[in-house]
């Protein structure tokens, strides 16, 4: 996907807790952190769209109630024994961070596509990671972690494009996936995913039908997920999803994908299929928020060395008229669309404008002062540490906190508990 490894990346600005604002490069985490050594630390993965207006860019956060409260759940579920931020003081921080980096202004990332692209027009998208790590340098399995939340923002475009209006090919991971934590978006279930990714990219080299993603299925040889998505199959006019029992996340994507079904007189429901369903399905598609909606046209049965033995095809794949219509909605929604109801809250509702531009003219001066001071900087993470330290400034935005209620209402995670 994206090499963020280079300085560009680096130059970056991210947040941790909610005063505190470093240069991405000017950030490390405790080398002893048993997030480093044990993988523990949890997150969510967010989207902000940007629809240029003239010369600016306005800038909105997709669905944040919906995320905190995974996040929250996710925390209380592994018994971290922390309350977290408030949901205001975290968008706040976010969109601070947005404004350091002057993305109200431009949204680029040297060499990578920017905007996402859909028949109702294009827009900029900023992948919003939150994670909650262990700020503290401790060895042992009981030594205490200190939890910290940070923000990294990163411009992004595609995560996974179709090859065509069909879809694309996934190849199903050889061996059933098991996860200790499946149903909390914890690093430790990345793991095997990345694995999986790693190997499908040996088995494209010597195979002709070249995959994209991976798909897992669980012990009893139901399809689970992809390696980052919730997986849908659409069958005689009803949607179905893997419930979380099955070792699937409580996806936010699909939430959203199943009320617009249900709005256009699709029904939507938890239930199990197996690869030998593949064939029968009118089309399967991967949900969620970095990935959007992705059609599947192809799961590649490998075997143990990754070598393809069988591969089935779904009826229609991506050409399927309604998932056509379920993915040109879901678009509109994800564009700003209030048909549904208001899933956005937006930069400058939380930040006036006089702020936004001390802000954008703060984190230029800040960021030039360090280019002066490090000018042999090589893309390595050896610096001393620098950052802005900002008391928070909190402005709630108007409709905020009805716009989450009728989100919890309706798309709570604790209706998806299955």
């Amino acid at each position: 996907m994206y090499d963020l490894s280079r300085p560009i990346v680096d130059n970056f600005y991210m947040s941790e807790g909610i005063s505190r604002y470093y240069i991405m490069r000017s950030h490390a985490a405790p080398s002893l952190s048993p997030s480093l050594h044990y993988s523990n630390a949890l997150f969510e993965g967010m989207s902000i769209a940007g629809i240029r207006r003239g010369q600016s860019i306005r800038l909105g956060l997709f669905h944040p109630a919906l995320n905190f409260e995974r996040l929250r759940y996710t925390l209380a579920g592994l018994d971290f024994g922390w309350e977290l931020y408030s949901d205001e003081q975290i968008i706040e921080s976010i969109f601070t961070v947005c404004a350091l980096n002057g993305w109200n202004r431009a949204i680029e990332l040297e060499g990578e596509n920017t905007r996402i692209h859909s028949e109702h027009g294009d827009y900029y998208r900023i992948y919003v990671r939150p994670l909650v790590y262990a700020n503290n340098n401790a060895i042992g399995l009981r030594a205490k972690q200190n939890p910290e939340l940070i923000n990294c923002l990163v411009p992004m475009g595609e995560y996974l494009e179709s090859t065509g209006s069909e879809g694309i090919n996934t190849m199903l991971f050889p061996k059933p996936r098991m996860l200790a934590f499946p149903t909390y978006k914890v690093a430790s279930n990345y793991q095997l995913s990345i694995y999986g990714v790693h190997r499908m990219g040996g088995y494209n080299n010597v195979s002709d039908i070249k995959c994209s993603e991976v798909v897992f299925e669980n012990t009893l040889g139901n399809i689970t997920e992809g390696s980052g998505e919730n997986i849908v199959m659409l069958k005689d006019n009803e949607l179905i999803t893997p419930p979380p029992s099955e070792g699937a996340l409580p996806g936010i994507t699909y939430r959203i994908v199943f009320l617009i079904a249900e709005e256009m007189g699709l029904k939507a429901r938890f239930g199990t299929f197996k690869y030998d369903d593949v064939e029968s399905a009118e089309c399967i598609f991967l949900t969620g928020n970095a990935a959007g909606l992705v059609p599947i046209k192809k799961i590649v049965k490998v075997d143990e060395n990754f070598r393809m033995v069988d591969y089935k095809e779904t009826k229609e794949g991506g050409r399927s008229s309604l998932f056509t219509k379920l993915k040109a909605e879901y678009t509109k929604v994800a564009m700003g669309d209030v048909t549904y109801g208001n899933f956005y809250t937006y930069l400058d509702d939380w930040i006036d404008e006089t702020r936004l531009d001390e802000l954008n003219n703060l984190g230029a001066a800040f960021r030039e002062q360090l280019q002066l001071e490090n000018q042999r900087y090589d893309g390595s993470n050896s610096e001393v540490s620098s950052f802005l330290q900002m008391i928070p400034k909190v402005s709630v935005a108007r409709h905020y906190f009805d716009d989450k209620k009728w989100m919890l209402e309706r798309l709570s995670i604790k209706h998806y508990l299955k």
